[in-house]
């Protein structure tokens, strides 16, 4: 995904895709001529140089508004003459074209109809991304010609394929009307709270809503388009008529009460935000809205927030005759399946003890969230972890059928123990009593499965085992996946994993990528595992070419790997944080590297912002530190170095903000010092040690961590069979370009036997 810029400027690929997959636009001229045209400069303050590349010397500047005459243009640059006769070359980015023989005078909003489309500064795919546009984005049609069109989005003037963009129902503009939810609403001037505020909106207030992007809407305000957060917008009906009297007294508002003691009252929907009061168990209150985890209510006539697992839903409608009494639909009866369960006073361990359960105890479980129960204790409301109640019948009982012959349960399957000693614990954690240990090869039977532990049948009794030293029984699956087995290496786990598709299909579903732009080599290296390696500094400046079927077959295949130590690092699982290094030995290493383009070491003496990250996000620590070498050349990239920027979007901000981005997050190849210094802005990324943390917490939650891609080592983030478009990286090599350098890390280790492998076996 990543561009890198040497010293020298100039630009380094280490390809990658994170954020975005870019759309196959079709190759048009690769540079364009203009004359006769005019433009409007758009930047606060624009260079105009005697070349058309940034290296070339800067002669003069121009001011935001300035009309320029364009008299040429080449690869995203005009030569433009000014008012006063001056002449030379400025970026096309930021100077608006008023006038072409062949532009159409009048603008229309229309809508973009594919996943990824390339917004670029000129029309050719020869120019550069500017950004890149998802479907159903809107966007100002300024002007159409030989198949591209100038259009404005975000306060940015580009050019897109005109086939990928359809029109719209452009009465009102394609508009949606919502309601402000909140007092003195900030209307402004972009998409952030960088920009300025233009105006503001009251509770009730009507807009017109034109596109919605992260968390940012943009709307009609005063005959100009502004943007106002989402989350103070409400849905209400399409009609702008007059407005009727509400039938209730506000759409969304809805009744709950409060369900722990001293409930805190915040100022914002977060933690960070400023305490204003506390909520009583049992207190009611009015719910406005609700949105990620936090609910927005009417507090003392004011607008505040509260967490919302602390809230259940309560009657709201004035109480009718009582009818029979039913259970409650809520209302469960489960057991108790563990021999002591702690019945606490919140749901988190944190909460305080109130008592206990013995196993077989039946309890009335009220509701059920994020894997805690509510029950009824002692006539009182409390809690238990979820994970040991087990289901009973709660209905009067029905005469009994006759008993079909018995099937083992859908939840028991037989496993079988991959490492030299497991040892089998009482309850599902490693503070819990030892009741004896497993030795590798033999097999159990698995009840059921929950964070990791499994619960198993030992010696006729229910017990615990760590989950990842438990593999399929070939003897019991009947077939399906190619299961390798395990074995133990230096104490290190190796599991095989066996895949139900072959290599073969794999190496043809990421040909199909190549042909999108998504599989990449350096031109100038060997298809030789060390050489690729060793050569990655080297090839700084030298270009990308796509990778063919050869390429692919090598470096997808495992066995080209799994021979020596440093290969074996593609497959070491990142999914868990393992302790041993200390900030100190990972100091001696960051201030061993050499100085950047702007005579520092970005990571001098950060061993602990990495260790605080790996722990906090709980990944592998060796792979953070490898990862974030590789992206930025051991810290001397200048997304790395750090870029001062005074602009967002095309928006000038308040003041000169220097950003970091050591793990090419957002960069896009084309234009990824640019894209990456935004991705970083827009991420808060303006110290060296909230980048570390902010990436971590990224790369966990997108590839690591998620539940959808499961990419937990380094082999699956590059190699995606059922999500190719997802993959951290375009370059082959990145695999072995950052595992040659974590197998140097990972000897920092004070041991190995902690280390678990992960190796597809292709069917």
């Amino acid at each position: 995904m990543l561009m890198n810029v040497n010293l020298k400027g100039e630009m380094r690929l280490k390809k990658k895709i994170a954020l975005a997959t870019l759309a196959i636009l079709p190759m048009t001229a690769t540079s364009a001529h203009a004359s006769g045209e005019t433009g409007i400069v758009t930047a606060t303050s624009l260079n105009v140089r005697n070349g058309a590349s940034t290296s070339h010397t800067v002669l003069f500047t121009v001011k935001k508004n300035d009309k320029v005459d364009i008299t040429s243009s080449s690869n995203g640059w005009y030569k433009i003459k000014t008012s006063a006769g001056k002449e030379g070359w400025a970026s096309a980015t930021y100077i608006s074209k008023t006038g072409s023989s062949s532009d159409t005078s009048s603008s229309t909003i229309k809508q973009v109809s594919v996943d990824r489309l390339n917004m670029r500064s000129g029309a050719s795919t020869s120019y550069r991304v500017i950004t890149v546009l998802t479907k159903g984005t809107n966007v100002e049609v300024m002007s159409e010609s030989n198949g591209w069109s100038k259009v404005k989005h975000d306060g940015r003037i580009g050019y897109v394929s005109t086939e990928y963009i359809k029109a719209v129902n452009t009465d009102s503009t394609n508009t949606v009307t919502k309601k402000v939810n909140t007092n003195n609403l900030n209307v402004r001037s972009g998409p952030s709270t960088s920009y300025s505020v233009i105006g503001k909106l009251q509770t009730g207030a009507k807009v017109e809503v034109i596109s919605e992007s992260n968390g940012w809407s943009k709307i009609k305000h005063s005959g100009r388009e502004a943007y106002v957060s989402s989350m103070y917008l409400d849905n209400i009906g399409g009609s702008t008529t007059p407005e009727t009297p509400d039938n209730k007294p506000e759409e969304i508002k809805e009744t709950k009460v409060v369900n722990t003691n001293n409930l805190n009252v915040r100022s914002g929907p977060s933690t960070s935000n400023s305490k204003i009061g506390t909520l009583a168990k049992g207190t009611k209150v009015g719910v406005i809205s609700e949105s990620n985890g936090w609910s927005k209510i009417d507090y003392n006539g004011k607008e505040a927030y509260v967490s919302s697992q602390y809230l259940d839903k309560i009657s709201t409608t004035p109480e009718q005759p009582e009818k029979p009494e039913t259970p409650e639909e809520t209302k469960e009866t489960k057991v108790v399946n563990t021999s002591s369960l702690n019945v606490r006073s919140g749901p988190s361990t944190s909460s305080s003890k109130i008592g206990s359960l013995a196993k077989g105890s039946k309890v009335e479980v009220l509701s059920e969230s994020n894997g805690w129960s509510k029950i009824n204790y002692n006539g009182k409301d409390a809690y238990v972890s979820s994970q040991y109640l087990d289901k009973v019948g709660t209905t009067p009982e029905q005469p009994e059928q006759p008993e079909t012959p018995e099937t083992p349960e859908e939840t028991k399957e037989m496993k079988v123990v991959n490492t030299s000693s497991l040892n089998v614990r009482s309850g599902p954690s490693t503070s819990s009593q030892k009741l004896g240990s497993l030795t590798m090869g033999t097999k159990v039977e698995v009840l059921s499965e929950s964070n990791g532990w499994s619960k198993i049948n030992y010696n006729g009794k229910e017990a615990y085992v760590s989950s990842q030293y438990l593999s399929k029984d070939n003897g019991s699956t009947g077939g399906g996946s190619n299961v390798g087995g395990t074995e133990n290496v230096n104490g290190a786990t190796i599991n095989y994993k066996g895949l139900n598709y072959t290599l073969a299909s794999h190496v043809d579903k990421q040909m199909d990528r190549v042909s999108q732009g998504g599989n990449v080599i350096d031109s100038s290296k060997p298809r030789s595992v060390d050489a690729a390696v060793q050569s990655m500094e080297a090839a700084q400046a030298r270009g990308f070419i796509k990778a063919d079927r050869s390429d692919i077959e090598y470096f997808l295949n495992p066995a080209n790997f799994t021979k020596s130590s440093k290969g074996m690092m593609q497959f070491l699982r990142l999914d868990s944080y393992k302790g041993g290094i200390t900030a100190d030995e990972l100091n001696s290493y960051f201030n061993s590297l050499g100085v950047g383009s702007q005579g520092t070491n970005v990571f001098h003496g950060q061993g602990q912002s990495f260790i605080n990250a790996a722990q906090k996000h709980n990944i592998d620590l060796a792979y953070l530190v490898s990862h974030a070498m590789w992206e930025t050349g051991y810290g001397k990239s200048v997304l790395a170095q750090g870029q001062t920027i005074t602009s967002y979007k095309g928006q000038p901000l308040d003041k000169p903000t220097k950003v970091y981005n050591f793990f090419g997050i957002g960069a896009i190849d084309q234009s990824a010092n640019v894209s990456g210094a935004e991705a970083a802005y827009s991420n808060g990324w303006t110290s060296v040690e909230a980048t570390i943390d902010g990436s971590a917490q990224w790369i966990a939650q997108n590839y690591i961590k998620s539940s959808k891609y499961n990419q937990n080592t380094i082999y699956k983030m590059k190699w995606n069979y059922d999500y190719t478009w997802h993959q951290y990286a375009t370059d082959v090599n990145w695999c072995n370009g950052i595992s040659g350098i974590m197998n140097k890390i990972i000897t920092m280790y004070d041991t190995g036997n902690n280390l678990v492998f992960e190796v597809p076996q292709y069917k």
